[in-house]
This record gives structure tokens, sequence and C-alpha cells, in this order.
């Protein structure tokens, strides 16, 4: 039962505070108060609360009340993404710009994510990027029932998302095939060996690491990573650690198989005492030295992770089936390794068929 106290306020006005106070098994489960100028409104404001507090899930409700979707981020961020990269948790916090993330979250409903979803449309991004959106924030949202005990309608959620889905403004991203041609690959080349006369010390070895990148097929993070004390150049083999992976990429430490070319660049590479990395170098600069390249060459469309598509194009092309193209470029399934394979017809070698 809620008590109303009469005070007076500064000034000789009276206001009435409504208290209420909820009690299971002899301790204090919640405890909420409002003040009010008149005693009529705080009775009724009690009476109205009490009812709502003993429906089903009032009590959990009222436990969050106030709580925002930016707050279920900032503790998603601090307790399960902590290992993450950091393009992951760019785009985690990217949504805490917009205002849905002003939403208290048990009041979080399927017509603000559609709004939310129409807002990113409008402002000129694909329906890829906006998916990314939505895909987080069902991640969140899930989590924030499962391990919090938020009380969050996932089925609100899950309305906005069919929704968003039939009127096309999230859609899965088109599959890219892009790959550098030899002309674009010479331009590049020339371009950092004019890079690296002019600062030959400290510049990244641009052209040895595009090469590396397209004789081993891997990735520009996982090229920084790769360990002098980790490479069996008996066998011409390495091991990455901490491979990507969609759900274990912690821990993921795999072997793959170095092709003739990817070991002769390793074997040029300087040895610093202390150091154990081969390609002792930021990810992030060689992405930015890559843009600039590229743009100074007047190439449009080609990113760094596109010599990951090239790296695996060429292997098929020079006739290793699947199984063995697998060693290269760590993909554990067809499915996904066929989406980095993009044949050039001209680089096909005939074989002679076997007439019966």
């Amino acid at each position: 039962m809620a008590t109303i106290t009469k005070r007076k306020k500064k000034g000789g006005s009276v206001a009435y505070t409504a208290q209420i106070r909820i009690m299971r098994n002899g301790e204090r489960a919640h405890s909420e108060a409002r003040t009010f100028p008149k005693k009529a409104m705080a009775e009724e404001w009690a009476k109205r609360r009490e009812l709502e507090l003993k429906t089903p899930g009032g009590l959990l409700s009222a436990k969050w009340r106030g709580v925002t979707l930016n707050d279920a981020i900032e503790r998603y961020l601090h307790e399960f993404a902590q290992g993450a990269g950091r393009t992951k948790r760019a785009t985690i916090q990217q949504l805490q710009r917009f205002p849905i993330a002003r939403v208290q979250i048990n009041e979080l409903t399927s017509e603000q994510i559609v709004e939310h979803g129409v807002l990113r449309r409008n402002s000129g991004v694909t329906p890829a990027t906006v998916n990314l959106d939505i895909t987080w924030l069902g991640i969140i949202l899930r989590t924030a029932v499962a391990a919090w005990k938020m009380p969050v309608d996932l089925a609100e959620f899950e309305a906005a998302k069919v929704l968003l889905k039939s009127k096309r403004l999230i859609g899965k991203p088109r599959a890219r095939d892009r790959r550098p041609t030899a002309a674009e690959v010479e331009q590049l080349r020339a371009y950092f060996r004019r890079s690296q006369r002019i600062r030959p010390t400290a510049i990244i070895p641009m052209e040895d690491i595009m090469d590396f990148a397209i004789a081993s097929s891997r990735r520009r993070e996982e090229i920084t990573r790769l360990l002098w004390s980790d490479l069996d150049e008996a066998a011409s083999t390495c091991w990455v650690r901490d491979a990507k992976h969609p759900r274990h990429k912690l821990g993921n430490h795999r072997q793959f198989k170095l092709t003739t070319e990817a070991l002769d660049i390793i074997q040029r590479q300087p040895r610093t005492q202390g150091e154990d990395r081969i390609f002792p170098f930021r990810p992030a600069s060689i992405g930015t030295r890559w843009q600039t390249a590229t743009a100074a060459c007047g190439i449009e469309d080609l990113r760094f992770h596109d010599l990951r598509h090239e790296a695996t194009s060429r292997l098929f092309e020079a006739g290793y089936e699947i199984v063995e193209v697998q060693q290269f470029t760590l993909h554990e399934s067809w499915d996904v390794l066929k989406r980095y394979t993009h044949l050039r017809p001209e680089n096909l070698t005939l074989r002679t068929a076997v007439l019966p």
C-alpha cells in the first residue's frame, strides 16, 4: 500500500509525496516515489502504479525503467565485445549516435525500429548497411533478455524486421567479384617503388605486402600477425594466430600452406632483434597506404581485401582442387570459398580430353 506524505516547500507551498514499497520474503523488492502539488493527484498516481506493478512482469519493467538502448549497448560492449575487432566495435558504437539509442529499452516498439531503418536508408546508405544495424540491434536485444533479464519485447523487433525486409529497406550485401587487373597491379607496384625510393627506411614495404597478399590469400590483419617462430620453411607452412571465424576467433590458430612466391617474399624480409613478427606493421597503416596508392593511381573501387579474391581465383586457375585451395586460404566450406572465386576464362589452361 502506498503512503502519502504531506510536506511544506520553501515559499510556503504544499506538496504531496506518494511512496510505493513492495516487499517480497521480508525484503524490499521495489521502491519508488513521486511528488505532486495536490493530494488527489498523488493518490491517483499511487493507485495506477500499484495496479501496473501487480501485472505480470510489472516489477521487472519497473526495475529497468529509465534504462535506454544506449545503456544496453554500453553494457554489451563492456561484457561481450572486449575481444571484438575495431570494425565490429565501431559498427556497434555507431548505433549510439542515432535517436533510437535514447529510447527506453522496455518501451522499444517496432515503429521506432522501422523509423530507424527509414532514417538510415534516407541518409543514402545501402540496404546491406541498414541490415547490419538491424542485425546488431537484434543481438543486443536478445542479449538483454537472456543475460540481464531486461523486459524487451522481442516480438516487436521481429515484426519490424519482417516489415523492413518486405519494403526492401534491409537486404544482403551484393556479392563482390572485383579483381585487380594486371595493369592495375603494375601501376601499384610502380607507385610503391617510387615511394620506397623517396623514403626507403620509413615506408611500409607495400609492394611486398601486396604481392604477399596475392600469393598467400591472407588478410591484412593476418599478415601483420604472422610470426617467424610459426614459420616452417622446409614444409612451406606457417601458422596464422586468431584466424577469422564467425564465432571463435580468439585461440583459432590454424596452419596454412605457403605458395613458392609467398615463401620467397617472407624469406627476403629483414629480421629485427626482439621482433618476432614477419611484417611488423599496423593493419590500419597498411589500409591507409593502400587507399592513398589507389587514389594516386586513379584506380577505383579496389579494396585491399579484393587481393584475397585475386589469390583464391589464381589458385584455381593454376589447377588446384577445392580441398587443395582450402589448405592455402583456410576457408572451411565450398559455400564460403566460392564467394572468393572469380575465374577468368583466358587464364584457364585447357586439358587434353580423353576420348573413348
